[in-house]
């Protein structure tokens, strides 16, 4: 059983020629002949989602685990607009999502009809593309709405970000057909190696080789196949340093790792001796402020930025130099740095890693309080190997930086496009179909902001929630450089009472709670073990003052 509408059978036709096969629905009238078209469709994979905004970030989990399009479904009406914050943030990670709006007929628009907004184009500047189709069933109606989701379903999957299809439906909505009436084309189109073109670059490759403070800075970046493997040879040139943050998914020996524990409370005398002659760049969002800082406001004498599909220049630090475009793994071919040139760029660093290292250990055995800094101390150790962990945004992946155990053995991921809190819920349940064990560490506000993610059919058993509860988030307090009166930092802050205790029992998750060390330990001890229900851990440290710890534990590294 099909539906009956063209559109729809021409969409199903090209997403299947294309591969693509999960499609996730939030309930609705308008979209009945979507629902009812993909649904039956023996070869699609369909979810359905209440919540706009929990099903839109539900699908960024699962793009951002497969490394291919996902589609979203909803009706008309203030129903798009919840899907809003995943578009955005897919947008600015680059996650391909191909959002599906069901609209109402254009002519009723603006004449008092119930979920009649203006879709068209409405995600504007955060979509790769925007189509609105026609409900035209002539032949050269179904020609002109097959061209446009071939076009824009191909950008989707070769420039990694979300599209909008708005596709308007007029009633009958639920006439179905036993038959496909359609056979759309399929337009394929074919990738192509980027290279740089003949033009003299000798000069930049005697500036890479005759530089002897070299930094290579990875923000949040999906790697290439053997650029792993590429990155570790280069990390053996005593001139170049590697910095990698939590969402850069590589890991090597010599990589530094820990960047605001090596150079937080750096003052600017000693960041000349550390900082680089040319800074090379990859990826996107960098979590850390300190290095942002210091880069901006002591540059290096060269920034070049290696990357496809950048529209405008990525000039993070404001002293963009040489913009590449074209993937890190063509660059490190043509830039071979088989030639190694003595430096004791790497050993300085070295030198202050070590240092800071043991004062890290050290602050750790001897701070007794059971504060979030010592309690994720213990959690990091604890998590599986192999395992998927989501972290929470704002203090929680921070916190991750500082840390370096069992990295090498586990993918971290963070919504680090927009860095809001809206979805971090939502998109930790979406990664859960990789069937791996995921663990989501998060705070109290940023939970309960997406607690809606749970109402899911869709949660393994394996899954598991670290709630941070710290009675209101501390990372303005931690943030601030002035002293703000109570009155104020209440409007900054959101102070609460609430525990995730009954969510879970709504939700019918096994859960616990504690607060102090030594039941954390014990909980850590089966916490991961096979269970028949999804679980939660509760983690209370509203005891401690979180902010005022992180501040001398970072003091103390200085």
């Amino acid at each position: 059983m099909y539906s009956s509408k063209k559109i729809v059978q021409s969409l199903g036709e090209i997403l299947k020629a294309k591969s693509i096969f999960n499609i996730i629905i939030s309930p609705g009238s308008r979209n009945a002949p979507i629902i009812i078209h993909f649904t039956q469709h023996k070869d699609f994979k369909t979810y359905s989602i209440v919540d706009e905004r929990c099903a839109s970030f539900f699908a960024l989990g699962i793009a951002q685990q497969i490394r291919k399009p996902v589609v979203i479904s909803c009706t008309s009406g203030s129903a798009v607009v919840n899907c809003y914050p995943a578009i955005t943030e897919a947008f600015y990670q680059k996650i391909p999502l191909i959002l599906v709006t069901a609209d109402r007929p254009k002519e009723i628009v603006d004449v008092f009809e119930g979920q009649s907004i203006h879709q068209e184009n409405i995600f504007q500047k955060h979509v790769e593309t925007s189509i609105q189709l026609t409900e035209d069933e002539s032949e050269s109606g179904i020609w002109y709405n097959d061209r446009l989701m071939n076009e824009s379903i191909n950008k989707c999957i070769f420039k990694n970000k979300p599209i909008h299809i708005n596709i308007p439906f007029s009633e009958p909505l639920y006439n179905t057909t036993n038959h496909l009436q359609v056979k759309p084309k399929i337009i394929k189109t074919i990738p192509v190696q980027n290279y740089i073109e003949t033009y003299n670059y000798k000069k930049e490759q005697h500036i890479w080789k005759k530089c002897k403070k070299k930094m290579i800075l990875l923000g949040l970046y999906y790697p290439e196949k053997n650029m792993e493997k590429i990155l570790r040879k280069l990390s053996l040139d005593p001139s170049i340093v590697i910095f990698t943050e939590t969402t850069s998914h590589v890991y090597g020996k010599f990589f530094f790792s820990n960047i605001d524990q090596l150079i937080f409370n750096m003052n600017p005398k000693k960041w000349i001796i550390f900082k680089p002659h040319i800074l090379l760049t990859i990826g996107i969002h960098i979590i850390s402020k300190k290095i942002k800082f210091l880069l901006r406001k002591y540059p290096p004498i060269y920034h070049w930025h290696i990357g496809k599909h950048y529209e405008n220049y990525p000039d993070t630090y404001y002293k963009l130099t040489t913009y590449w475009p074209i993937n890190p793994e063509s660059f490190f071919k043509i830039f071979d740095n088989s030639t190694i040139f003595p430096s004791d760029y790497r050993k300085k660093w070295d030198k202050l890693r070590k240092e800071k290292k043991k004062k890290h250990k050290h602050f750790l055995k001897k701070e007794k309080s059971f504060s979030d800094l010592k309690v994720l101390f213990f959690v990091f150790k604890a998590i599986p190997n192999n395992s998927i962990l989501q972290l929470g945004n704002s203090m929680i992946v921070r916190y991750y930086q500082l840390f370096d155990e069992k990295k090498y053995s586990i993918k971290s991921y963070c919504n680090r496009g927009t860095s809001g809190i809206d979805g971090c819920v939502s998109t930790a349940v979406g990664s859960s179909v990789t069937k791996k064990t995921v663990t989501l560490i998060i705070g109290d506000i940023s939970f309960f902001y997406d607690s809606n993610a749970l109402w899911n059919n869709y949660i393994p058993k394996n899954f598991r929630i670290i709630l941070i509860n710290n009675g209101g988030g501390n990372i303005f307090r931690f943030i601030s450089e002035k002293q703000l009166p109570e009155k104020i930092l209440n409007f900054f802050e959101t102070k609460h009472i609430l525990s995730a205790e009954k969510i879970c029992e709504m939700y019918h998750w096994k859960y616990e709670k504690v607060s102090n060390q030594n039941a954390l330990k014990n909980s850590l001890l089966f916490f991961w073990k096979k269970s028949n229900k999804p679980f939660l851990l509760e983690i209370n440290t509203q005891k401690s003052n979180n902010a005022q710890i992180l501040k001398k534990y970072l003091s103390y590294l200085s």
